[in-house]
């Protein structure tokens, strides 16, 4: 099982990185590296974030507390994706 994360700068966003280095990771990730589960989640602020990794064939599986630096917890929406998930598309 790997975990997939990236962080864009903000004048780079909406050109197409991220759904490209998704693309790429699972592929990598489900062949050279053959792992059978990849898992990302994102800040619930931050919904194009989710899209990318939709379009990656990532499926919402729920949301995860993420502890925040004043104690507090804030629900980031987590994502999945299983390696016969990419066989079948």
């Amino acid at each position: 099982m790997g975990t997939f994360s990236y962080i864009l700068r903000e004048g780079s966003w909406g050109r197409g990185y991220a759904t490209e280095a998704a693309n790429q990771v699972v592929s990598v990730a489900f062949t050279t590296a053959g792992l059978n589960r990849l898992e990302a989640m994102h800040h619930p602020d931050n919904p194009a974030s989710g899209r990318v990794l939709v379009k990656a064939g990532f499926t919402r599986v729920g949301a995860s507390d993420r502890h925040n630096d004043d104690g507090g917890a804030i629900p980031y929406e987590l994502y999945a994706l299983e390696a016969v998930d990419t066989l079948a598309a």
